[in-house]
């Protein structure tokens, strides 16, 4: 393993390399998340992959917080070219959760020559609406209260309420291991926070936001573009308990590009893959050595 350090402009971004050689593996966790909310996913992706790449966005692991003047998706997906340049990661199979999900999909608009195919996992910007407490989080003064640094951790109701599905909802293990690799660093939420408000429609948008149902990724959702990555095959995972981003939104996707393969895991919530790791790297294994057999002789 080898941990580097790539600068980007004013921001340092760290990425973590298994192996070398091609075909390369890039694996973005989901907002305020680190390599351990797709720990069961990497380990998986190294048997199938000479070089496997754990890219964390500005602000993540190392100081300064990200600006909000550099916080849009789009910015995002720029960060994640200049690490694979750095890594020489020239094509690759994106692997994205939730943020890094829709930041997968930004990217493979952006430079369709880039990605090899897409993973999925209950990703950002395929449909229009999130939970409807993001609502609030435009509002200047209430969504600075909600998004201020916390310097206590998240607990179980917070965690059974918004994060996991009803199958592991009263595993108390389960839930302390996410309590405990959950993040109370400034630096993370402060980014956070500017990915929200970078990513908010125009004021005049906001408002009819509040006055109607829905709506909250209008400002950065990618389904009206997505026919233009038919040709890219792409894996969409889910739980069909996800009170963050409903998994209705796969069947979007499907509608707009026949390529997608869609599973939709029962009882299962946003934290999919630590829900049901073993489902989910059954999946991702076999959609990628259906396509690359010769992965299954590299692993």
């Amino acid at each position: 393993m080898e941990v580097r350090v790539v600068r980007c402009g004013d921001y340092r971004l760290r990425v973590t390399t298994w192996g070398h050689g091609s075909p390369h593996a890039v694996v973005l966790p989901g907002l305020s998340a680190d390599a351990r909310s797709l720990a069961p996913q990497i380990r998986e992706l190294r048997r199938l992959y000479p070089s496997v790449h754990v890219i964390d966005l500005p602000g993540s692991a190392y100081r300064p917080a990200l600006l909000v003047k550099d916080a849009k998706f789009s910015q995002l997906a720029e960060y994640v070219v200049a690490v694979m340049d750095a890594v020489g990661a020239g094509r690759a199979t994106l692997v994205g959760h939730s943020l890094g999900g829709g930041v997968a999909l930004h990217l493979a608009l952006a430079h369709r020559e880039r990605v090899e195919s897409l993973v999925l996992i209950a990703p950002a910007a395929l449909g229009r609406s999130l939970h409807w407490i993001y609502k609030l989080y435009c509002l200047p003064l209430i969504g600075r209260a909600l998004l201020r640094p916390q310097q206590q951790r998240m607990s179980k109701t917070f965690l059974r309420r918004f994060l996991v599905g009803s199958s592991r909802g009263h595993d108390d293990h389960f839930l302390e291991l996410l309590i405990r690799h959950s993040s109370d660093s400034r630096d993370r939420a402060l980014t956070s926070r500017a990915i929200v408000w970078a990513n908010q429609p125009p004021w005049w948008k906001r408002v009819l936001l509040l006055l109607t149902p829905g709506g909250e990724q209008m400002a950065f959702s990618v389904i009206d573009r997505i026919d233009a990555l038919d040709s890219t095959p792409t894996l969409v995972l889910w739980g069909n308990e996800d009170r963050v981003i409903c998994w209705r939104d796969a069947l979007r996707i499907k509608d707009h590009h026949e390529r997608t393969e869609v599973h939709i895991a029962r009882a299962m919530g946003h934290m999919l893959p630590l829900e049901a790791p073993a489902w989910t790297n059954e999946r991702i294994r076999a959609f990628c050595q259906l396509r690359w057999p010769a992965l299954d002789k590299a692993a």
